[in-house]
């Protein structure tokens, strides 16, 4: 039991910093001790906005095969292009162009040994935020956390900010009091300087709020004792309290770039190792809904494929907490939110299809694999959840079979997380 041995004055609740009196007011959170401190275990979640065209690099598709029903290029006799062209490296076999792709050519003959691409996955919905929050939760509720924020509720919840979300969108679900943006009010909060003995501080409405709150728990504590529940919500603001402490010491020590790859990776290596996050989202690369025009996808899947590469490069040049690399302690995951249709429509475009694909590296990751596949309509056929092979008996690749398998891979019980799911679990090593 902690011990209150400080009162508790106006001027001491203001020393402490409001990020810390706004964290009162959530609710008390257990904070389990569910990580592994000898096998650590970080997790980066890229998404790519706007429905990638997955048959430009991961969904194969023979691109001189017109009876199949899919488009993979917009015909050389209209856009001037070379087409694609089937290729297999290190085990995983994928769409190259090395005339308007060569980043994807890049990156699969250097770390293909260390990825599994899943085909297949089924998304239920042609809507950005509904497929969006499918692909990432597994469902359309609003109570349900995505897997980045599982990943952190299982491998980081007694760090100051477990899931750290740096662009884009993120599900907190009943674990929202993980998760932080780095930038506004978050940012706010975290460069907030302690007051000074005789320093003035002029705080807001909402500021007066927190801490004439803190005051009357510290007096109702004072009359109840010890014993009372006043005492746990006290013992709750303790926690709270050294979680901002260390927030604000940490994050304001680290820049946190993300405008390449490389950049990420030496700012991820640097909040991993300070003990600051232990999973991550970003949204760094976009212009995938491409309803006109279907050679723009060229351009966005090679600015995604040179980003992966700089920052699966950066990560096994660091050394990691524990093992000879901070890629052999990261898992990156790089999703969108649906795919694009099969075949172009009048404008040469594609349009908003629910079947997508995964890129999945790192830790933990069963490497050289291509998984699941689409038939010749681009629409999932039935697989072996275990070793991801098209199987007659299998199921189809739904994204909560995809989410569970995910939570899977970061060490959790899905079951604890995506009850009566079953976890695709073949690109698990």
């Amino acid at each position: 039991m902690w011990t209150w041995k400080e009162a508790m004055t106006r001027r001491s609740v203001l020393q402490l910093g409001l990020s810390t009196a706004a964290l009162m007011t959530m609710p008390p959170l257990r904070w389990l001790a569910n990580a592994d401190p000898l096998h650590p275990h970080f997790l980066v979640m890229l998404i790519a906005d706007g429905g990638w065209d997955p048959t430009q690099a991961l969904d194969v598709h023979d691109p001189l095969d017109m009876t199949d029903g899919v488009d993979v290029d917009v015909p050389q006799a209209i856009s001037g292009l070379p087409p694609s062209q089937i290729a297999t490296a290190g085990g995983i076999t994928y769409m190259s162009n090395p005339t308007t792709r060569p980043n994807v050519d890049t990156f699969f003959n250097t770390w293909a040994s260390k990825t599994a691409v899943v085909n297949g996955i089924g998304t239920r919905s042609t809507s950005h935020d509904q497929s969006r929050q499918l692909v990432l939760t597994g469902y359309l509720d609003p109570t349900r956390a995505d897997f980045a924020v599982m990943a952190a509720h299982k491998n980081g919840t007694d760090m100051p900010l477990p899931h750290l979300l740096l662009s884009g969108q993120s599900f907190g679900g009943q674990f929202a009091g993980l998760s932080g943006r780095l930038g506004g009010q978050m940012g706010t909060a975290i460069a907030y300087n302690r007051v000074g003995t005789n320093s003035a501080l002029a705080v807001s409405a909402l500021g007066e709020a927190y801490v004439q709150q803190a005051l009357e728990w510290e007096r109702l504590h004072a009359e109840a004792g010890p014993s009372s529940a006043v005492s746990g919500k006290l013992e709750a603001y303790h926690d709270a309290n050294g979680r901002a402490d260390k927030l604000t010491r940490l994050a304001g020590a680290l820049s946190l770039n993300q405008n390449s790859g490389q950049q990420l990776a030496t700012s991820l290596g640097n909040a991993f190792k300070s003990g600051l996050t232990t999973s991550v989202t970003v949204n760094p690369f976009g212009g995938f809904d491409t309803h006109t025009d279907n050679t723009q996808q060229n351009n966005s899947w090679d600015r995604v494929f040179s980003y992966v590469n700089g920052l699966v490069t950066g990560l096994s040049t660091q050394s990691g907490l524990l093992a000879p690399s901070l890629l052999d302690e990261t898992t990156v995951v790089v999703c969108s939110e649906f795919g694009r249709t099969p075949q172009l429509n009048g404008d040469n475009g594609k349009d908003h299809h629910p079947w997508t694909s995964m890129l999945i590296v790192g830790k933990g990751v069963r490497g050289g694999v291509s998984l699941g596949m689409t038939d010749s309509t681009q629409e999932g056929v039935k697989v072996n959840f275990s070793t991801g092979a098209p199987d007659n008996g299998g199921m189809i690749l739904d994204v909560t079979n995809m989410v569970a398998g995910l939570v899977t891979l970061m060490g959790a019980n899905s079951s604890d997380y995506l009850p009566t799911v079953t976890p695709f679990t073949a690109m698990i090593a």
